[in-house]
């Protein structure tokens, strides 16, 4: 009975066994699938952050973050990315690094756009040629375009003809441009040395029977460097070239040594015996000689004409100390009278044997113009070198004093142009009114009391106010024989002077003073006077006991 026990006891064991390998079975089992389905759905996880396929238009900048789902601007291509250009169409493989993943993708770049240009009018010679570029410009595209003619052009065809030329870019679309070309049986550009005159309009003509000028190509400048539109007819028609006019030649110099004295300024032109070109020349030191310095030294002059060109030559500069003293001559003493004017410099003369630069100064520091004494006036001049030499004269300052001599000499030379033997006595006294009123300036200022001085200033200085007209006509009216008397106005405010004239019909009022409604007080009756004066403010009042009656 042990051993089954035993035995029973040894087979119990035994089944437990079996039944714990199945378990441990069925866990793995489990354990399996769950890491399939955790991988599978990891895997549908992330294939669905990014997008497996983008197309984008050629040209579109495309960036990491285009292809994921949601943004990140951390992500980045990888390595192992297709270079790819956004500029050529076509399919790429795309490796986008975002975080953990990396997703694979496709990249379709693609061209659906034509290209666009704009026109470009062509004008050549005939004979010459040109690819279907230059027609067009301002290309666009995203892509590299091809231009090509839809029929080349008859280079050898004088005349516009218009011309199409077909884009076409990596997508293949395309459009056409049509422009016009314009051939010219002349030369575009036609170059003549100056100096030589007006070229034969044959010069212009590649192709072509007759040719003859429209424009006047002889009036053009050739002395100049210049461009010009010329106008040909060709066989009927007219064209156009453009006419150079160029100076090639250098210019052609002779230069000579100069010698005087230092501190002296000094110009190229100096040095200059002959120029010789087509075109204006100008002339300048290369570099500016040393004015100071004594003794001989080269200069060298460059000579440029009108087209740019140079030619340089080489003188000699010769340079003498001076040591010689201006000399003044003139200076004397000097008379002046109160209220006169002066003319320090008059009849002064200064001479030195280098006269460039020379100054002479008059020092009147001392002078007092307007008070009676003897001064001293100082003549100072000067060189350029330095030297200097001084005179000194003494001004004499005395009051003025008015002849009636000198007063009559003056009215005299007035009267003697003004009055012909054949005048009558009124045609005397309205050429005297005329001459106060065209050659005296009015001024508001006069010393009064001193009749011969008033007409003094009259006819000498030739300006004044009311007294001094009426006192110069009183001096020319009596000069020419014409009777006449002073009148003024009744004493208010503002004082007045006119004159009284009698040419043998009775006494009329004759005013010369200019007033601001430009009166003509010539030859009035007391009547005409009085109205005007009661229209203005009693300008002409005055008392009548103290004149003879006025018509």
């Amino acid at each position: 009975m042990t051993k089954i026990q035993h035995g029973q006891e040894q087979k119990v064991p035994g089944m437990k066994r079996k039944k714990g390998k199945f378990k441990k079975a069925k866990t793995v089992c489990i354990l399996l699938a769950l890491s399939v389905l955790l991988l599978a759905g990891g895997w549908f996880y992330v294939d669905s952050l990014a997008y497996k396929l983008c197309r984008v238009e050629a040209g579109v900048m495309v960036e990491p973050s285009d292809f994921l789902k949601k943004p990140d601007e951390t992500a980045f291509f990888t390595e192992d990315s297709q270079p790819f250009n956004i500029t050529e169409p076509g399919e790429y493989n795309i490796e986008v690094k975002s975080g953990w993943f990396t997703h694979r993708c496709t990249l379709i770049i693609e061209d659906t756009i034509a290209p666009v240009g704009e026109p470009v009018p062509v004008k050549m010679e005939i004979g010459q040629t040109c690819g279907a570029g230059a027609f067009v410009t301002n290309i666009a595209d995203a892509t590299a375009v091809g231009v090509e003619y839809v029929v080349e052009p008859d280079f050898t065809k004088a005349g516009g003809q218009t011309v199409q030329v077909v884009l076409t870019d990596r997508g293949s679309n395309m459009s056409v441009v049509e422009a016009e070309l314009f051939l010219s049986p002349v030369v575009e550009d036609l170059t003549v040395e100056a100096g030589q005159g007006a070229p034969r309009p044959e010069s212009f003509l590649i192709s072509g029977n007759e040719v003859s000028f429209v424009t006047d190509v002889e009036a053009l400048d050739y002395a100049r460097v210049g461009d010009y539109e010329v106008s040909l007819k060709v066989d009927g028609a007219v064209y156009t070239s453009n006419l150079h006019v160029a100076d090639t030649m250098p210019p052609m110099a002779e230069v000579q040594d100069v010698e005087g004295f230092a501190l002296v300024p000094r110009k190229a032109e100096e040095f200059i015996v002959e120029i010789e070109d087509a075109t204006e020349v100008t002339a300048n030191f290369l570099k500016e000689p040393d004015l100071a310095y004594i003794g001989t030294q080269e200069v060298i002059i460059s000579f440029i004409d009108g087209g740019g060109n140079e030619t340089q030559k080489t003188a000699r500069l010769t340079l003498f100390e001076d040591t010689e003293a201006p000399v003044i001559s003139g200076a004397k003493d000097l008379q002046y009278f109160i209220g006169d004017t002066i003319s320090y410099k008059k009849n002064i003369s200064v001479t030195d044997n280098c006269p460039d630069g020379l100054v002479l100064e008059v020092n009147t520091a001392a002078v007092n113009l307007n008070e009676e004494g003897v001064y001293p006036v100082t003549y100072m001049a000067k060189d350029l070198a330095g030297n200097v030499t001084s005179v000194t004269v003494n001004l004499t300052v005395t009051p003025r004093m008015y002849s009636i001599e000198e007063v009559d000499a003056l009215a005299d030379a007035v009267l003697a142009e003004i009055i012909t033997p054949e005048m009558t006595e009124l045609e005397k006294v309205q050429a005297i009114y005329n001459w106060n009123i065209r050659h005296i300036a009015y001024i508001n200022h006069s010393e009064k009391g001193d009749w011969v001085r008033a007409a003094y200033e009259g006819l000498a200085e030739r300006k004044g106010d009311c007294y001094v007209y009426a006192c110069t006509a009183k001096e020319l009216l009596t000069r020419a024989g014409i009777s006449n008397l002073d009148i003024t106005k009744i004493p208010t405010r503002r004082e007045h002077y006119w004159n009284l004239v009698d040419i043998g019909e009775g006494w009329y009022h004759f005013d010369t003073t200019p007033r601001t409604d430009h009166p003509r007080i010539f030859m009035w009756t007391d009547e005409e006077l009085m109205e005007y004066s009661a229209m203005h403010y009693n300008s002409h009042n005055y008392d009548r006991s103290l004149y003879p009656e006025v018509n």
